[in-house]
């Protein structure tokens, strides 16, 4: 069984060859006979190419794949090495991992996916296999859309899943900050931030981040679990410099309203059209998901979100609730040809046909916190505390 070819391949190879072009009952009775007899599928033939690798690309072969699941011998680990044979370049390399886990879940139920973190959340599972899988869902990314196949698991993942999932990477974030050596602990839990950031904080090319695609998905919990890991604070770390301790700002993102602040550059991202996920929440009519958005958000920050902070046709979340405000910043669109009127009937259609209880809230939001501020003898509220930019 553990014959080769002149060229090393040996019989995964063959069947490999086999499964390429079809998955018959047969084949895959064969596949699982060799599994029962451990006859390595991870063996490259003298052209560096494992019967792995001829599983999973150009096109998954989900029943092979499966029956490699099922007898928990496939893992991270394996399909990293096995992609790595045939993808040299990393651009190539993270497109081709992102492919296969995006349509493990659109085309395979996710079974996959969850192997790969059941695996991973165990408590034999190693420094190495946690990385690997963080990498896996955080990291590889499609480069056509930017997205990584957290943006694509968030729509399927049940509580339980997610839960692991948020763990995994906690777990892989403590991990990576004991190796950096911080000097203190308020500088440990800055560098936390940052590597959560860095993973969270990711959007696709449309400028959507996972809390879009959550609200989209009506994940409300996903968004609440996500939002809980990062701080509503400026971070800063210790420094020496010429023998002296300095304190100085770390940048989570230079191109937010808050480059230092993570959840608020979470909460301010905007999409192509510049929208936040406050918009889009509110043109959904989805108040749940806007109640909790706001959870934890200085009065200042809210205050200045609900009226200051407008998309692309210079409409704020209050203004969003008003029928006839936003008919005339549509026409104003179509008129400077920023828009074709389609797209704007296209977007008044969107807009839920009532949207009292969302108006009612944000209207009371904006007056309890100016009549807090005068209660304690301002005229107005703190300014916030990230920069507010104006409609271009």
């Amino acid at each position: 069984m553990n014959h080769e070819d002149y060229d090393g391949n040996g019989i995964w190879h063959y069947l490999a060859d086999t499964l390429r072009q079809h998955e018959g009952a047969s084949t895959l009775k064969i596949a699982r006979t060799l599994l029962a007899m451990d006859i390595d599928f991870s063996r490259r033939n003298k052209n560096g190419q494992s019967p792995l690798f001829k599983m999973l690309v150009p096109t998954p072969r989900w029943q092979s794949l499966n029956a490699l699941i099922q007898t928990k011998h496939l893992s991270i680990e394996n399909i990293e090495r096995a992609v790595a044979e045939g993808t040299p370049e990393e651009a190539e390399r993270n497109h081709v991992m992102s492919m296969i886990f995006s349509r493990d879940i659109a085309e395979n139920r996710g079974l996959l996916s969850q192997h790969v973190l059941r695996q991973a959340v165990q408590p034999q599972a190693d420094v190495t296999l946690r990385a690997a899988t963080c990498r896996l869902f955080f990291e590889y990314f499609d480069v056509e859309t930017g997205g990584t196949a957290f943006f694509d698991l968030i729509g399927i993942a049940n509580h339980a899943m997610f839960d692991d999932l948020m763990r995994l990477l906690m777990t892989n974030t403590a991990e990576m900050v004991r190796k950096i050596g911080a000097p203190d602990t308020a500088t440990a839990k800055s560098y936390a931030q940052a590597y959560l950031a860095q993973k969270l904080l990711r959007r696709k090319k449309n400028g959507q981040g996972v809390l879009f695609v959550a609200l989209f998905a009506q994940k409300h919990m996903h968004m609440r679990k996500i939002t809980s890991l990062l701080h509503n604070d400026e971070l800063v770390i210790k420094k020496i410099v010429r023998g002296d301790t300095v304190r100085k700002e770390m940048v989570i993102d230079k191109t937010s309203p808050a480059p230092t602040n993570p959840l608020l550059s979470m909460l301010l991202q905007q999409d192509l059209d510049g929208n936040t996920v406050f918009h889009h929440a509110t043109m959904q009519g989805d108040l749940q998901a806007l109640k909790w958005l706001f959870s934890g958000l200085a009065p200042n920050d809210i205050h200045a979100i609900i009226l200051s902070v407008p998309n692309k046709l210079g409409l704020s979340l209050i203004e969003l609730t008003q029928l006839e405000t936003v008919k005339a910043h549509l026409t104003q669109a179509v008129m400077q040809k920023r828009m074709r009127p389609e797209q704007a009937i296209a977007y008044l259609r969107a807009l839920p046909g009532e949207n009292a209880d969302v108006a009612g809230f944000l209207t009371s939001k904006v007056n309890e916190i100016e009549e807090l501020a005068k209660s304690v003898g301002r005229k107005e509220p703190l300014p916030p505390t990230f920069q507010i930019r104006k409609a271009p």
